[in-house]
């Protein structure tokens, strides 16, 4: 005696086996972004003026560093006018002036954060000289020292040497090197589209150029002689 079993039956006892195969791999991945969630608790200070820099400006780049550093999606910043106002709520006057690597540990503990950035930047004759350092609060210990020297204008700290600073000790805090590998690819793909913009236009106007200086020539040539009948 043949059974026959009914087709929704069959597809019911399917998608039940189906879910059971999936829930450990969705279990797996809610556990991994629940780990993903946790992240760093980071303040960025004032960087210090040093000779040839004005405090204005040293505060400008304190942003772009720490702008740069919101990019992390591992880092959970601080707002720096917060920093400010809690750090003169504790009796800390003159926040900038805390370069010390005992005053940054007792800033950041007040500050409830992990780890701290601070630095100074500097002009010596016509190079400028930038230090940033990553503290460890719990520690007290100093986990990166990063050094950059320039000898341009300051407006390249702005657009490239902190910015770079920021994504290397970034992602070196956090091990986010693919974002930092990103960063990079991309900006070499605009310098070379720029170059190849610029090959290109050279190349056109030597062209143009050459057409201007030479012009085609207009020789005719002569027609036959017609030919001669009996």
């Amino acid at each position: 005696m043949r059974t026959f079993l009914c087709p929704s039956l069959i597809r019911f006892v399917l998608g039940i086996y189906g879910l059971f195969l999936a829930a450990p791999a969705a279990l797996s991945q809610q556990q991994k972004g629940q780990q993903a969630v946790k992240k760093i608790n980071v303040a960025v200070m004032d960087f210090n003026a040093r000779g040839g820099i004005t405090a204005e400006e040293a505060a400008t780049l304190s942003d772009v560093f720490q702008s740069r550093l919101s990019q992390f999606k591992e880092l959970t910043l601080v707002d720096r006018n917060r920093i400010k106002a809690i750090l003169q709520e504790q009796g800390f006057q003159q926040s900038e002036a805390c370069s010390q690597v005992e005053c940054l540990v007792e800033a950041g503990k007040i500050l409830k954060v992990e780890k701290m950035f601070a630095g100074s930047i500097g002009k010596v004759g016509k190079i400028f000289n930038v230090n940033v350092q990553l503290i460890d609060v719990q520690t007290s210990q100093i986990l990166q020292t990063m050094s950059k020297q320039h000898s341009d204008d300051i407006e390249e700290l702005v657009s490239d040497i902190v910015p770079t600073m920021a994504d290397d000790l970034g992602g070196e805090l956090t091990g986010n090197t693919e974002l930092v590998q990103s960063r990079r690819g991309s900006s070499t793909w605009l310098w070379y589209v720029l170059g190849g913009v610029a090959v290109a236009g050279g190349a056109a106007a030597a062209v143009l150029s050459s057409s201007k200086n030479n012009p085609p020539s207009s020789t005719t040539t002569p027609l036959p002689d017609s030919p001669a009948f009996p």
